[in-house]
């Protein structure tokens, strides 16, 4: 009988090595020491099989590489999101045998990830980032690879996980409603995220179920630098609001730090929320309510989604979890 074709998979169980080790020795790509390199050569040899043949098949086949692409804008890693998704998705790759690789772009700068795919690192590539009209999209359609979005998009041919931000955000409003409170003002970033735009529409259900119109006045939106943010927060202060919603964790404590050197009391004063929650929201004083998301099973479960479109099986991108209101002292 004809002998069975020598695999990744064999020659790294031979060796007491990962399968990206063995990958890595054999196509020359990434980072392995000569000393395993040759070793790695050395095993398909005694086994009859070409180290170039072996090689061809894997440049077929897999590279254990994913990139994991994070907007320049969030490149600091301070928001707990983009930890939280990093970590939860380093953690997964390592149970299936995958190396991440961590690419930052942003804006209509594609070069990061366009130089991973044209020397063929990556197997999939999942994006932290909802943009409609992404150049990154784009780019990844053109070239046929695997990809999966943290968040939503019109397109629902594109891979796709996000938690029911419209939902969670409607709900976190409609509290502060049913409190007492109808002049809410609406402090958050560009529209362009798609995040942005559905706890925007979360904002408006919540007004419109209940037959409210609200206030545009009171809806400051677009504000990506420190100089927007506080010059938003002094305009809608001007309309009188009895609460202020942030559509994120950060741009809540900036306010919460505003309004207390402005003499202002939480929530005697006036009231604060925010439509992401983090430690800093629960750690802070007065604690401040907000929406809870779990940033780390969103991304274990786009890192699954990748891996079953890798692998060829049967997909179900969508929502993936669901969240938790968690009133505190800011809106009691």
């Amino acid at each position: 009988m004809a002998q069975q074709p020598l695999t990744i998979s064999d020659v790294a169980e031979a060796l007491g090595m990962s399968k990206t080790t063995v990958s890595r020795a054999i196509s020359g790509k990434g980072r392995v020491s000569e000393q395993t390199r040759t070793r790695v050569q050395a095993y398909i040899r005694e086994h009859n099989y070409s180290p170039n043949a072996m090689a061809r098949g894997l440049a077929q086949s897999r590279t254990y590489n994913i990139a994991l692409v994070v907007s320049r804008q969030f490149s600091n890693f301070d928001l707990p999101f983009v930890r939280k998704s990093l970590t939860a998705v380093c953690e997964a790759a390592a149970q299936s045998d995958y190396e991440i690789i961590l690419t930052i772009a942003g804006g209509n700068n594609t070069l990061p990830l366009r130089h991973l795919l044209d020397k063929g690192k990556v197997d999939g590539v999942i994006l932290t980032s909802a943009i409609e009209h992404n150049p990154l999209v784009e780019l990844l359609q053109e070239r046929g690879i695997p990809f999966v979005v943290l968040g939503t998009l019109d397109d629902k041919s594109i891979l796709q996980v996000d938690n029911d931000q419209v939902a969670g955000c409607r709900d976190l409003t409609a509290a502060m409603l049913e409190k007492g409170m109808q002049r809410i003002a609406l402090l958050g970033g560009s529209q362009r995220y798609t995040v942005n735009s559905s706890r925007l529409e979360g904002y408006l259900q919540a007004h419109r179920q209940r037959g409210i119109e609200p206030d545009p006045a009171l809806r400051m939106l677009e504000l990506e630098s420190l100089q927007s943010r506080l010059a938003g927060l002094e305009q809608v202060l001007r309309q009188s609001p009895d609460c202020i919603l942030c559509m994120d964790d950060e741009l809540a404590l900036i306010v919460l730090r505003q309004l207390k050197a402005k003499g202002l009391r939480v929530p005697q004063d006036i009231r604060l929320a925010a439509m992401y929650d983090s430690e800093d929201l629960e750690k802070c004083e007065p604690s401040i309510t907000a929406v809870r998301f779990d940033a780390e099973q969103l991304a274990h479960r786009a890192y699954q989604v990748l891996l079953d479109a890798i692998n060829g099986l049967p997909l179900n991108s969508g929502l993936a979890g669901g969240y938790q209101l968690a009133l505190r002292q800011s809106t009691l």
